[in-house]
């Protein structure tokens, strides 16, 4: 019998509206002094311009309604999450929330609403060169990995792989350490990795659940640890300035490598992650994911919509499996992107006239550095040109190889190319809401409030913890980590030195301050529903996005228990910091041991809860 649609289900519209209700009350209970302000946003200034567009007008009759920093500021991302969550559909949750910002952005008119919402919010920042690039990017990679599918380059890699990769086990730390190797930026971790293994986890009969965990969870802890990334160049950009205005006597590669024992957090996930992988054990949706894929042979639950289309539909055919047509597309993609962020770096520092040399890690930092920000401000876009040349010339590559070897027809090869682009509507749909919803959360100033909940009559040894919640919270309801790490970086960093923590007895609450901020930024990014890394890795990986954000939160939650409890607190309190190191794996254990059970023993569990049953009939 077939269930009927979720949105019919009169339990989870009850569910759903007094989970709502619910929420919204205890936010408007809550004591945070704000008031209602004019919003005097870079947006509305448009409008004081003479020759006004009809925009403008619209923007101008909008002003006087907009509240910020209020409450309700959290009620787009809100939504979004509680209708993803009761009725498992990613497209109506995002255009839900889309909607109720708009109208608490520019009030009740529908069609100032409608127009000012779809001009600021959508249009704007997709046509932004960061996101054009990024979304191109996107396509090309996919794109690169259909005609690695079509030339057998994909069964040729897992073949490979199969040496090394002889059972479950050693495939998840296969692709685990994987992403390690992938460390210098998220978006590539996220997008090659998710790509390149799936019929390795298919092999496997690993679900995708767990293939967009193990993507997810080596993207970003991996690239903010690096002492090499494009994470790092920013984190380098926002300690820089607090540490010279703190007098500190670091710089900010200088405080970033003191307090890199310290991010617990994302420590504590690849701990975590390898754990989980070597011990075979699950819990929570994860398991009846593992389970399902193991035993019913379902990777994909039937059930499932999905971002971009299955790798099965990728068959490669009546070509022979040949590595090479896999492994040097993508050896030639991580060397270029490399190559093209230090070429780019280096060009943004010579056209605003500063002297780089490479010679030194420090010359290396700074061409890093200008990728991710161009000194002299011409360009928004990052280290993207970079990513999408290297991604373009690998998929030249992958075109030419299967070619030259005459594996396939140069009709076939366009054709499985320009697949990518008819299949990945969706996903950049869903990519561009993501960015809105970001847009919309700065606009009704949704981090506003919540660094407003954080009050400052709080002990100083529970600043760490409670500065890596309100980043947690921040990234969750705002989808970017990015942004949530430029906020609190010079807002928590100034309140640790005025609380006192730039005395030598207590500086280690500055550099786990610092940490926090980093670390909790990551964590929201991880579990955000509407997070554009977490989008990437549903994508790439093939899964559905509602059930990767469902089984990855079980995970990211116990994580992140362990690592606030024995981490930013008890350190804090005075503990060694060695003593994590010790407590934090045997905690994971126990918690795997405890909660876990294997997805390959059901069986042998159920049989031995049957003989257990008849032996107490007997």
């Amino acid at each position: 019998m077939n269930e009927s649609p979720t949105w019919l289900r009169p339990k989870r519209w009850l569910a759903f509206f007094l989970t709502l209700l619910g929420v919204c009350s205890f936010l408007a209970i809550v004591p945070v002094s704000h008031e209602s302000v004019e919003a005097a946003s870079s947006i509305q200034a448009v409008a004081a311009k003479s020759n006004s567009s009809f925009i403008d007008y619209l923007r101008e009759g909008a002003r006087e309604v907009q509240v910020t920093g209020h409450w309700t500021s959290l009620l787009p991302p809100l939504l979004a999450i509680v209708i993803a969550a009761f009725f498992r559909t990613m497209v109506g949750a995002l255009v839900s929330a889309f909607a109720v910002g708009s109208f608490l952005s520019y009030g009740l008119n529908p069609l100032a609403t409608a127009v000012l919402g779809v001009n600021d919010f959508l249009i704007r920042p997709a046509l932004s060169q960061f996101s054009i690039l990024i979304i191109v990017f996107l396509v090309a990679l996919v794109g690169m990995v259909h005609v690695m599918a079509k030339s057998g380059g994909l069964d040729g890699l897992v073949k490979l792989m199969d040496r090394f990769a002889k059972g479950r086990r050693r495939a998840k730390i296969s692709i685990g350490l994987s992403g390690l190797f992938i460390f210098f930026d998220d978006y590539s971790n996220s997008v090659v990795l998710g790509t390149t293994m799936q019929k390795l986890s298919d092999r496997w009969k690993i679900s995708r659940e767990k293939l967009a965990y193990l993507v997810d969870s080596t993207t970003a802890p991996v690239a903010g640890l690096a002492l090499l990334s494009t994470w790092v160049a920013f984190e380098i950009y926002l300690l820089g300035d607090v540490a010279a205005e703190h007098g500190v006597g670091l710089s900010g590669y200088g405080l970033l490598v003191e307090m890199l024992p310290l991010r617990f957090y994302c420590i504590g996930t690849l701990i975590f992650v390898f754990m989980n992988s070597a011990s075979g054990r699950d819990f929570g949706p994860m398991l009846n994911a593992e389970r399902r894929a193991f035993h019913e042979g379902k990777v994909i639950d039937d059930s499932h919509q999905l971002l971009a289309p299955k790798v099965e539909g990728l068959s490669s055919g009546e070509a022979k499996p040949r590595w090479v047509n896999a492994m040097l597309p993508i050896c030639i993609l991580l060397v270029g992107i490399v190559v093209g962020i230090v070429i780019l770096g280096q060009n943004r520092l010579a056209s605003a006239g500063i002297a780089n040399a490479l010679s030194s890690l420090d010359g290396w930092r700074a061409a890093f550095g200008a990728a991710v920000y161009d000194p002299s401000k011409g360009s928004d876009a990052g280290v993207m040109p970079a990513m999408l040349t290297a991604a373009l010339l690998a998929g030249a590559v992958a075109v030419i190889l299967p070619l030259s070897q005459g594996v396939l027809k140069a009709r076939d090869v366009l054709r499985s190319y320009s697949r990518a682009l008819s299949t990945m509507w969706m996903a950049i749909f869903i990519l561009a809401m993501a960015w809105a919803m970001r847009e919309i959360c700065d606009n009704l100033g949704t981090a506003d409030y919540l660094i407003a909940m954080l009050g400052s009559s709080i002990p100083l040894w529970t600043l760490p913890l409670l500065t890596f919640l309100v980043a947690a919270v921040m990234s969750f309801a705002t989808g970017t980590s990015w942004g949530t790490m430029g906020i609190l970086i010079p807002i928590m960093m100034p309140l640790a030195a005025q609380m006192g923590a730039l005395e030598p007895e207590s500086f280690i609450i500055y550099l786990l301050t610092a940490a926090a901020v980093l670390d909790g930024a990551i964590f929201g990014d991880h579990c955000s529903p509407i997070s554009d890394t977490t989008v990437l890795s549903s994508i790439s990986s093939g899964c559905d996005h509602i059930a990767h954000v469902n089984t990855q939160l079980y995970y990211a939650l116990a994580t992140v228990t362990l690592s606030g409890g024995f981490g930013y607190l008890s350190v804090a309190h005075g503990m060694p910091v060695w003593l994590f190191y010790v407590l934090y794996p045997a905690a994971a254990f126990a918690v795997l041991r405890t909660f876990g059970r294997k997805a390959t023993a059901q069986r042998e569990e159920s049989e031995e809860l049957a003989n257990s049953m008849v032996s107490t009939l007997r």
